[in-house]
């Protein structure tokens, strides 16, 4: 399907728009929906970086499967789209086209992927230069064997990699290093939009600080646009441009990095920003207490509200409305809605 551009509030173009996306995971033979991602929506601006920030098991990165198209068996979208921006043909369904043309027109050319845990996606049986030869032979570029070893010898000195690791197969490299191999093949077609699912899990501060300047300065040479999805509060504090916060498949807080972090609305977000470590701070972190609540048989009213300590009769009773506090910033939480319950 494709759409006319569409103008946002600042008065740039958005590149990607997930509207009103519900779907989740069908547990076979129990007839029991795990409602994973409810009622999300968001936009994606030209040369941008969104965050998404939540605990584990919130819906993060099956929101990042769905908006990546990767749509499979349990995993189901019951209602919703996801927008992208292709070039000529205008804003693309990534849910409803052709998956045939996802892969070959949209994947890795216009919208890449860095999916969790991606030190282990790379074929063991496989030099690490093929992985590069393969991808690009399946996207129809010809490119001679030394043009490839002189671009992948560009791209490992880019994320500081030793070259002779083309050659290497993946069990004889570290986890850091595979994970920046993986980085590295999602950004060889210079995709506009990358789509980053806790790409610095299960490695080192040192290499984490490494792969996310990397990403940043990337992003910003190349002018593309980054989802980066992460449970580490942190991660986001270095990144984003703007970021949504999301809890039980809700998106509970969305606006300006900056004002997040500084004025955190929602009484989720302001606990995960308490739990953020401050340098010279000496007093005792604490975690927030509870559980996210069971997918399958969420609580009635808010998600949040057996956790929140400012719940009150209405949150346990009604979902919040969305409210719009402020210039493209949004919260869903009784404390700030209008109609004053």
């Amino acid at each position: 399907m494709a759409l006319p551009h569409t103008q946002i509030g600042g008065g740039g173009l958005h590149i990607l728009v997930a509207e009103d996306i519900d779907g989740g995971y069908t547990v076979p033979n129990r007839g029991v929906f795990i409602h994973a991602v409810d009622g999300v929506s968001l936009t994606l601006e030209r040369n941008e970086v969104l965050g998404i920030a939540g605990e584990s098991g919130c819906g993060k990165s099956t929101l990042a499967k769905i908006i990546y198209g990767a749509v499979e068996p349990p995993l189901t979208v019951r209602r919703g789209r996801v927008l992208i921006e292709a070039g000529d043909k205008g804003f693309i369904d990534m849910l409803s086209c052709d998956r045939d043309t996802v892969r070959r027109e949209i994947m890795w050319k216009t919208l890449s992927y860095i999916p969790q845990n991606s030190m282990n996606v790379l074929n063991p049986m496989k030099r690490i230069r093929d992985h590069f030869i393969e991808t690009f032979k399946f996207h129809g570029m010809e490119i001679g064997k030394r043009d490839v070893v002189n671009y992948i010898r560009e791209v490992f000195n880019s994320v500081g990699l030793p070259v002779d690791a083309i050659n290497a197969y993946p069990h004889q490299l570290s986890g850091g290093m595979r994970q920046r191999i993986v980085i590295a093949l999602a950004l060889m077609l210079r995709p506009r939009v990358v789509l980053a699912d806790e790409p610095t899990t299960a490695v080192d501060v040192v290499t984490q600080l490494g792969i996310l300047s990397f990403l940043k300065e990337w992003q910003r040479s190349n002018k593309c646009s980054i989802i980066v999805i992460s449970h580490d509060m942190g991660v986001h504090a270095y990144m984003d441009d703007r970021i949504a916060i999301m809890y039980a498949g809700n998106i509970v807080e969305y606006g300006e990095a900056e004002k997040v972090f500084m004025e955190p609305l929602h009484p989720y977000t302001k606990l995960l920003i308490e739990s953020l470590i401050k340098r010279g701070e000496r007093t005792l972190k604490k975690g927030i207490l509870g559980s996210p609540p069971n997918l399958a048989n969420p609580p009635p009213g808010c998600r949040f509200h057996p956790r929140c300590p400012y719940a009150m009769d209405v949150c346990r009773r009604e979902e919040p409305p969305e409210t719009i506090v402020g210039s493209r910033y949004r919260v869903r939480c009784w404390l700030y809605s209008r109609d004053g319950r």
